[in-house]
């Protein structure tokens, strides 16, 4: 039986797939360029060819839908990546248990797996870890390359990007009371935090072509002696925007004490 190294069947596949997306050569020609180059069998690469199977280390596929830009909305944020072992491709979230439990249930549909987080005691926080090769890819391809990222959500328009906002949010976001002397009730403030730039200024026009909603920049001055990046922020005051923003969207960080003064201050 011949034995080919993993490496070389990663390789062949992936050429597959470029040749297939040029389209200028028939399936038996890039099927025979491929058995020649690699000198793989060819009912393996007419498997490959029709999705029959796939390699390890390219499993894994994605439905595109509002759970996969959830999905990447909270990536983006709060997500990292990594590759082990040549096979491995690992998508990681990492949060809080609420955080977790939501991006786990929303990944389970976008992956149509089985996906639970788990807990690292060491640290005290949630993980989830998705072993997908095309979430891996979209993830890697989209954090390098924001027009990419615009151009999915163009194309998948209604709810996508707003399921985007509250992955993103859910991540990066923040609830503020802001309690004063002066104000017998105290006001909600929605400051969303990053240190890249282009992806608050999209979440900043997405909010205002899709919802109408207005939202200001302020920055954080980075701190030299720690050695921290300039932070932006991204924050929306005006109350009939706030109250637009919970109508549309559910986020993890609207606590119940958040929601009793959100509640009393939207009435005042």
């Amino acid at each position: 039986m011949q034995i080919i190294d993993r490496v070389i069947r990663l390789k062949a596949f992936d050429c597959l797939r470029e040749e297939f997306q040029k389209n200028n050569l028939s399936r038996k020609e890039i099927i025979n360029r491929i058995h020649n180059e690699f000198d793989i069998p060819v009912g393996t690469i007419y498997g490959w060819y029709n999705n029959t199977f796939l390699p390890y280390g390219r499993k894994g596929r994605v439905l595109y839908g509002p759970e996969l830009l959830y999905v990447l909305g909270a990536l983006l944020g709060d997500g990292c990546i990594y590759n082990w072992k040549i096979t491995n491709n690992y998508a990681i979230l990492v949060g809080d248990y609420n955080f977790a439990t939501k991006y786990a249930k929303m990944l389970a549909v976008c992956t149509t797996t089985k996906t639970k987080p788990y807990i690292d005691r060491s640290k005290n926080i949630w993980f989830v870890r998705s072993n997908n090769f095309e979430l891996y890819s979209l993830f890697k391809k989209l954090r390098e390359d924001l027009k990419s990222l615009m151009q999915l959500i163009d194309i998948n328009n209604g709810k996508y990007p707003l399921s985007f906002i509250e992955g993103f949010f859910d991540a990066e976001g923040c609830v503020k009371v802001i309690k004063e002397k002066t104000r017998r009730t105290p006001k909600i403030c929605l400051d969303i935090t990053n240190t890249n730039l282009g992806i608050l200024e999209l979440i900043r026009e997405l909010l205002q072509e899709k919802l109408g909603i207005v939202a200001r920049y302020s920055l954080q001055k980075s701190d030299p002696t720690k050695n921290k990046k300039l932070v932006y922020h991204l924050r929306i005051y005006k109350k009939d925007y706030v109250k637009i923003f919970f109508e549309n969207l559910d986020t993890i960080k609207l606590s119940k004490e958040k929601d009793y003064y959100l509640k009393v201050w939207l009435k005042k």
